[in-house]
């Protein structure tokens, strides 16, 4: 039994959501929202929150909490990660695991 609880710690150390908290400090990086937001999203939800945002920072706000709504627990850090990389925005992208490890909880010493 102990073998499987750490693989279950494991995988939701992997696969944990991003915090809402977080998604305020991601929105305030340098981020190309609408590229992020097609590979999160799509395009149409894209062109809603384009017409509907009124400053860039505003559209990334919203895009991420969309983001984060629409695809619940597939709203993880890693998943970001993948996208900014795919994107080659490695500055953002290291951030988001920097906040993704603050969040993990610490194993005992």
């Amino acid at each position: 039994h102990r073998v499987l609880i750490l693989l279950w710690k494991y995988k939701a150390l992997l696969n944990m959501e991003c915090s809402e908290e977080d998604i305020y400090t991601i929105t305030g990086y340098d981020l190309d929202w609408k590229l992020v937001g097609r590979r999160l999203l799509n395009d149409q939800k894209v062109r809603d929150i384009d017409r509907e945002g009124s400053s860039e920072r505003e559209k990334r706000d919203m895009m991420l909490l969309e983001w984060k709504r629409t695809k619940s627990r597939d709203a993880t850090y890693q998943a970001l990660v993948k996208v900014l990389r795919a994107i080659e925005n490695n500055a953002a992208a290291d951030c988001v695991e920097e906040l993704e490890r603050k969040r993990k909880p610490q194993g005992p010493a």
